[in-house]
């Protein structure tokens, strides 16, 4: 079972731990040692993390905890943000990442469904992200959960050009 809280600053330790662990597990291939960290410091640090949850009316961290309560995965949401190529308004999911050794139990799918419940509670019409053009994986994920790619937009890190694909999904389906 997947226990999914809105973090709080309680919970800033815990998204440090989470977001940079498996930061490294799935992305330190795309970045040098020196980039890497650079990246990590800037999305992770004590100071970015404050300033993020402080900002609760515009965005969301989420922490997802496994049935022995260990914190497994985390995502961010940002509320009302026009998406890349369409301008559409909606929420986006910025971040989602999950531990390698919580795989394949069915995690990702509940907190993408507890984000899309969240988002039509606030009144959002879609839900977006951005997903590395060399992730096959994550777009096969979005796209079985009935995401559509919109578009896509430059990305690049110290090591190479890799470019993102837009994928949105309509909320309004959930209501048919």
């Amino acid at each position: 079972m997947l226990r999914i809280h809105p973090a709080t600053h309680a919970d800033l330790e815990a998204l440090r731990d989470v977001g940079c662990t498996t930061y490294r597990e799935h992305f330190t291939h795309i970045w040098s040692p020196a980039g890497l960290q650079a990246f990590l410091d800037r999305d992770f640090s004590p100071a970015s993390l404050n300033q993020s949850l402080e900002s609760s009316d515009s965005q969301t961290w989420l922490l997802a905890s496994d049935e022995s309560e260990r914190p497994v995965g985390l995502a961010k949401i940002n509320w009302s943000a026009p998406a890349p190529v369409t301008g559409e308004v909606g929420a986006e999911l910025r971040k989602i990442y999950f531990l390698k050794s919580a795989a394949g139990r069915g995690y990702g799918k509940r907190l993408v469904q507890y984000i899309c419940e969240q988002a039509v509670e606030r009144g959002d019409s879609l839900l977006w992200l951005t997903v590395l053009k060399s992730n096959p994986d994550a777009r096969r994920f979005y796209q079985a959960f009935g995401f559509q790619v919109m578009g896509e937009i430059p990305f690049k890190t110290d090591l190479a050009e890799i470019g993102m694909d837009v994928m949105g999904f309509d909320l309004k389906r959930l209501g048919q």
